[in-house]
């Protein structure tokens, strides 16, 4: 299990924003499969934009240092120039806590 104080930070960060918080959850409830970010926004409601956001960070709204993929929430793998994500099980775990 990751240290609290890590808990803490992720906890905050998904808190912090509604976005990636449902984009967490999304992947957990599809894991172990993978999907495009356009999918997750298709699924969640999200504009394309947010969901990339939230994934990756983009600008000061979504910050790449809170971003799913940077916190190791979600993994994301490029096959031909097209990226895919997936929860993690950090990600899993965290998302659970999140839900308690």
């Amino acid at each position: 299990m990751v240290d609290k104080v890590c808990d803490a930070e992720l906890i905050f960060s998904l808190r912090k924003s509604k976005v990636r918080q449902i984009v967490l959850e999304y992947l957990v409830s599809i894991y172990p499969k993978k999907t495009y970010a356009s999918e997750i926004a298709r699924e969640t409601g999200f504009g394309v934009n947010n969901v990339y956001g939230a994934l990756n960070g983009v600008s000061n709204r979504y910050k790449k240092e809170n971003s799913l993929v940077n916190l190791s929430l979600v993994k994301q793998e490029r096959k031909n120039n097209i990226s895919i994500y997936y929860a993690t099980n950090l990600g899993c775990k965290t998302c659970r806590l999140l839900i308690r």
